[in-house]
């Protein structure tokens, strides 16, 4: 994706009748006359011809726009909460740390509905926080803003800040609000996620295909997990590196293999679908679920496992708010903006950062040919490119050596 040339939310109306797919599992109807509020870059990637677009202006000056900020009367109000919705559940779960912020402040009194593309707001399902504990779907009209106090529309966190000194996410986050970050509780800085009894049902019905499957029973074994898929090529590391992990991994335990197999997923020293292969060949404890698993089936497994190997990607912050160990590994980003806030993931973090003199630059749309040791031909962001399998047991060590006790997943009542 390229950096936006605008991110600004808009009020767009069309003056004939247009459908669009969204999502996998989610059509938009947008119909004339009714007033949409779009993000620029969102309104973009849908490619609207102009002459279908009838009027467009700037959210900010609407007279029914009142942006949430500090100073705001929190108890008994009403909030719209809408995140750029192409990001990913990362994203997503970095926002929950300040509602959860806001809903303390309020002393729990306070109404928050919060918009996303269908399948990625599954990740906030059970949310306490939320209205009706789950996100909501569908085009945002304009009119709705009538029925909330306040409104936190997201277009960016520091996602498209390639600056050296990039905030913490939570902390620009806080500061989009209003809000001193240095005022705020390190608690307040971290995701958090819920499972509800149907997840852990559907859970119990995974480890029992597992069971039937390999005859290895994940209820009474501890297991790992391992994410090891990116959607961008910056965040991939090369799946021989992976195999190797994965080999060695499986020498102490059960290794439960996750991941969404999109169409175009960046291939490094092989594809993934040879990665894939590779995979079932490696024996009745590397369990490849990879692009078979369900988002909240997905979330079970990994507040289950004993430790979670993955990337800088949803897995890892899933992790995190279910209390998972996690050893994650950095190429472009300083693991300190995304989890600095976290002594114990930080301390289980893999960042090669010696291994180029510009790390950090957080790159997001692609390799800058001018800063990459390889230039036009970086196709691993270096730091990713040398890690030693090595070092990522060392952290598994510490997980082990600690004895760390996962805290029981949260269950919500809904």
């Amino acid at each position: 994706m390229e950096r936006p040339h605008n991110s600004n939310w808009q009020v767009v109306t069309f003056n004939k009748p247009l459908l669009f797919t969204r999502d996998q599992e989610e059509v938009w109807m947008f119909n004339p006359k009714r007033r949409y509020i779009l993000n620029a870059n969102q309104l973009r990637n849908l490619q609207v011809p102009t002459d279908h677009i009838e009027t467009i202006s700037d959210l900010k000056g609407c007279s029914d726009y009142r942006p949430l900020s500090a100073g705001a009367h929190l108890p008994g109000s009403s909030i719209l909460v809408e995140r750029y919705r192409e990001r990913g559940i990362g994203d997503l779960l970095f926002t929950t740390g300040p509602l959860n912020y806001l809903h303390h402040l309020a002393g729990g009194d306070l109404y928050v509905d919060y918009y996303a593309l269908s399948s990625r707001g599954r990740v906030l399902t059970g949310n306490p926080v939320l209205a009706h504990k789950t996100a909501l779907a569908g085009p945002l009209h304009l009119d709705d803003l009538r029925n909330y106090d306040y409104h936190w529309m997201i277009d960016t966190g520091t996602e498209y800040n390639e600056e050296a000194d990039q905030l913490n996410v939570y902390d620009a986050l806080f500061r989009q609000l209003g809000i001193n970050p240095n005022t705020v509780d390190s608690k307040w800085k971290r995701p958090s996620a819920y499972l509800s009894t149907d997840d852990l049902k559907n859970f119990d019905q995974f480890l029992y295909y597992i069971h039937e499957e390999r005859q290895v029973d994940l209820r009474s074994v501890p297991y790992y997990v391992v994410a090891p898929l990116s959607y961008g090529s910056l965040r991939v590391m090369d799946y021989r590196i992976w195999l190797e992990v994965i080999n060695m991994l499986s020498q102490r335990r059960p290794v439960v293999v996750v991941g969404h197999l999109a169409d175009r997923l960046p291939a490094t020293s092989m594809t993934v679908g040879e990665f894939s292969q590779r995979l079932d060949g490696m024996g009745e404890k590397v369990i490849n679920v990879m692009g078979n698993t369900p988002e909240r089936v997905m979330m079970s497994v990994i507040a289950g496992a004993k430790c979670v190997v993955c990337l800088d990607s949803a897995p890892l912050y899933i992790a995190q708010a279910f209390r998972t160990p996690a050893v994650s590994i950095w190429g472009t980003h300083d693991p300190g903006v995304r989890i600095g806030y976290d002594k114990d993931y930080m301390e289980l973090a893999v960042w090669n950062r010696s291994a180029c003199r510009f790390s950090p630059c957080f790159a997001y749309a692609k390799f800058p040919e001018k800063k990459c040791p390889n230039g036009a031909n970086q196709d691993v962001c270096e730091p990713l490119a040398t890690v030693n399998p090595d070092s990522i047991m060392e952290k598994v060590d510490m997980v082990e050596s600690a004895n760390l006790v996962i805290e029981p997943v949260a269950v919500s009542k809904g």
